[in-house]
């Protein structure tokens, strides 16, 4: 699983931040399918997933639910008020989920104040951009079937939700996921599917190793 920027660990070991977490820092459950936001908001917190899994991603003109990334257990997101208003995409849960929400004051005056804060963030933002960069790059230079290949392979993991129930990421999935997270349609991801007979495990077969960061 992905490197996690495990800021409220570090928070709770510094003297001088500790005493003041529970002013700057909460946590709350969201149940399936309940947004956390939607690109009309903009919620003053930054969210990290403690628990389950969550779908990000957008509205088409047509009003057309398009999904560019799943994130995992450790994994932050929201708007961090750094894209000069071009910030627009929703937030769903795919299992109830348990999140710890920052105050964007509060976390964006830790990372241009504190030297070490700031270093973790820009490694894990940086991991997180070639991640994005990686599916990209399989996008424009594989066919579809390696394709949803190394979907499965990165998304083929149990976690646990926000109730305890040990769920697979990948079992969550839509064929519209599948297809938007692979650049695809969601025809052709179900004539592959139709081709595999639900035999999953096929999926780890016959595939050079690309890292997912």
């Amino acid at each position: 699983m992905t490197k996690t920027f495990e800021l409220f660990a570090f928070l709770n070991q510094q003297e001088q931040y500790k005493n003041c977490l529970k002013k700057h820092i909460s946590s709350k459950v969201y149940k399936k399918g309940q947004y956390i936001y939607k690109p009309s908001e903009e919620p003053h917190l930054i969210f990290e997933l403690i628990s389950g899994t969550v779908k990000v991603g957008n509205y088409a003109i047509d009003g057309t639910e398009h999904c560019y990334d799943i994130l995992k257990p450790g994994d932050f997101f929201g708007n961090y008020r750094l894209l000069d208003g071009n910030f627009q995409e929703f937030a769903k849960p795919l299992t109830s989920v348990k999140v710890r929400q920052y105050e964007l004051s509060y976390i964006k005056k830790l990372i241009f104040t504190d030297i070490q804060i700031s270093e973790l963030f820009t490694k894990y933002v940086v991991r997180r951009w070639s991640r994005a960069e990686t599916r990209f790059f399989t996008v424009i230079s594989e066919d579809t079937s390696v394709r949803i290949k190394r979907l499965y392979r990165e998304f083929n993991v149990k976690i646990k939700d926000a109730d305890g129930r040990a769920v697979n990421i990948f079992s969550l999935f839509s064929q519209k996921d599948i297809a938007d997270l692979t650049g695809s349609s969601r025809q052709t991801v179900a004539h592959i599917f139709k081709k595999l007979n639900k035999d999953y495990e096929a999926l780890l077969l016959d595939i050079d190793p690309v890292m997912i960061p």
